[in-house]
């Protein structure tokens, strides 16, 4: 390992020339020294300018034969050569130049801790309202289950779990917890050489990367947040292609057989089956998720969040319908990118 690299950016990437220049520019423009960074782009056969763009900014390429970026997280993650790895997609902006040194700083300050994620997601000024939505809700499937605000994460995280809070920032407690979490995105910042000794005692290691955060703290118990480490998402959604992404989590997360997402979360969490089963009734009743339609505009003072019915609604019929798939046999084809068309 490098005596010189603190950090190996981990960056999923496939024809991804609308947004990279953005996300690796925020990268360089860190106050951590440039020698000080690794940037690992990991490329599924991106067709467009993507290569060129990550190379200019100096990242080292490394093909992802699968596509997924499951996979391409596993493949960094085993390449990186810095101290700390960091999980940023190429549509995820540091809003805060001093947002790594600040981390490392944390981190260094608190040996025991292993993980240390971004505080929440903020919109670019004068959003669409389906990216407003999707960056608070994510998918209306994991909402219901984690009850989080993508916002502010920090705000929901106090109302869960205990923990104990500095100027800087959060140290979170998960012992005795039903649940960890849904952080394995967005900027989440992991101790490596801790990581590849969790991945090597592993006996299904296969999905490691993908659930990164919640095999490394089901070890640990604990993970922190800084204050104020926002993360801008220019996830450029349409209806159509955030629909799209909908069905790809659908089918990727609880139908994939090595089991990322959900699938593999579902394992670690006492109460995550419980809630995946109330989903349901949840559903069908509608009238609650009426209720969450209004109770998410109000909150956020955006009437967008009225459409929180719809998309609700359309996640519980795309289950059934991959339920059904799969109690009649029929193969269900595993897509290969993330959601896009």
């Amino acid at each position: 390992m490098s005596d010189k690299i603190e950090i190996s950016i981990i960056m999923p990437t496939f024809n991804a020339e609308r947004t990279l220049e953005k996300s690796l520019t925020s990268i360089v423009n860190q106050t951590l020294p440039r020698e000080c960074i690794e940037i690992l782009v990991i490329d599924g056969g991106s067709t467009d300018q993507t290569v060129k763009i990550a190379e200019r900014f100096g990242a080292k390429i490394l093909k992802n034969e699968k596509r997924l970026p499951e996979i391409a997280k596993q493949i960094g993650v085993l390449e990186a050569a810095g101290r700390y790895g960091v999980f940023i997609d190429s549509d995820e902006i540091f809003a805060d130049m001093n947002s790594l040194e600040r981390r490392i700083q944390f981190l260094a300050k608190h040996s025991e801790v292993k993980n240390i994620v971004s505080t929440g997601m903020r919109c670019k000024e004068n959003e669409t309202g389906i990216v407003r939505y999707a960056n608070f809700i994510g998918d209306p499937f994991s909402n219901f289950v984690y009850r989080f605000n993508g916002y502010d994460r920090s705000i929901d995280l106090r109302k869960q779990y205990s923990y104990i809070e500095e100027d800087e920032g959060y140290i979170f407690r998960f012992d005795g917890a039903k649940h960890l979490p849904l952080f394995d995105a967005l900027g989440n910042m992991f101790e490596i050489e801790y990581a590849r000794k969790v991945y090597h005692e592993m006996q299904d290691n296969q999905s490691f990367a993908a659930n990164i955060f919640s095999n490394m703290v089901a070890t640990t118990n604990q993970a922190a947040m800084l204050k104020d480490d926002f993360v801008v998402h220019d996830a450029g959604l349409t209806r159509k292609t955030y629909l799209s992404k909908l069905k790809w989590r659908v089918k990727n997360n609880l139908f994939q057989k090595e089991g990322v997402g959900f699938a593999a979360r579902e394992k670690k969490g006492n109460d995550l089956s419980k809630r995946k089963l109330l989903f349901v009734p949840y559903c069908i009743l509608i009238v609650p998720v009426l209720v969450d339609a209004i109770r998410l505009s109000i909150k956020n003072r955006d009437v967008y969040f009225m459409s929180h019915f719809l998309y609700t609604e359309y996640v519980f019929v795309t289950i059934c319908v991959y339920v059904l798939l799969k109690i009649f046999k029929v193969k269900i084809k595993e897509e290969k990118t993330y959601g896009k068309k």
